[in-house]
């Protein structure tokens, strides 16, 4: 291969993978809670009934940026003594499946319902059969124990794994190309 055609590919594989390189990642953040049981969310043993009964509501994990969405895992955090994550005989304790969005309705799937901690239900985790955009995960079910006061909830430890981007392709087939003619490029590309 002469220089000018490794040039002319190294040149193109950096050209395809700078603009996909800007820094956006998946994130993973609690929603706003809800007193109804969304058409979202996904409770095949009907162990829920809308309106969820006084002092019970859902809280929607959601994701944004998601691109190929293989699996996920985090804790989710909040005050203890102001709420508690409530087992009513769900498949998953308190957390619930979610269907995506309405433009993707796959639902997730919970592997596991985390382990209750002092504030914080740590090690919830499930997978997503490669949905990509924003959408949701799933919903945890929760009492509140003291009324008006803000359960303070945050998302930690998130662990988010997608497909390969086609970025990451083009950076591998640049790489190939430079360790293909890394000879000539030694002698600079003029």
């Amino acid at each position: 291969m002469s220089r000018e055609r490794v040039c002319a590919a190294l040149l193109l594989a950096v050209a395809l993978i700078i603009p996909s390189l800007d820094g956006r990642a998946a994130l993973i953040s609690p929603g706003t809670p809800t007193t109804s049981i969304p058409s979202a969310l996904v409770d095949p043993v009907s162990s829920l009934s809308s309106p969820l009964p006084a002092g019970e509501f859902l809280l929607p994990i959601e994701i944004t940026g998601a691109i190929g969405l293989q699996d996920w895992s985090f804790d989710l955090n909040f005050t203890d003594g102001v709420v508690s994550p409530l087992d009513v005989g769900g498949l998953f304790q308190s957390v619930y499946q979610a269907a995506f969005n309405a433009a993707d309705p796959t639902p997730s799937n919970i592997t596991s319902s985390g382990f209750l901690f002092p504030g914080s239900l740590q090690g919830i985790a499930g997978f997503s059969s490669g949905v990509t955009g924003d959408g949701l995960l799933a919903y945890v079910l929760f009492e509140q124990l003291t009324p008006g006061v803000n359960p303070g909830f945050s998302i930690s430890n998130a662990v988010i794994n997608q497909a390969p981007e086609p970025a990451t392709l083009a950076l591998l087939a640049g790489a190939l190309v430079v360790l293909g003619g890394r000879r000539i490029l030694s002698r600079g590309c003029t």
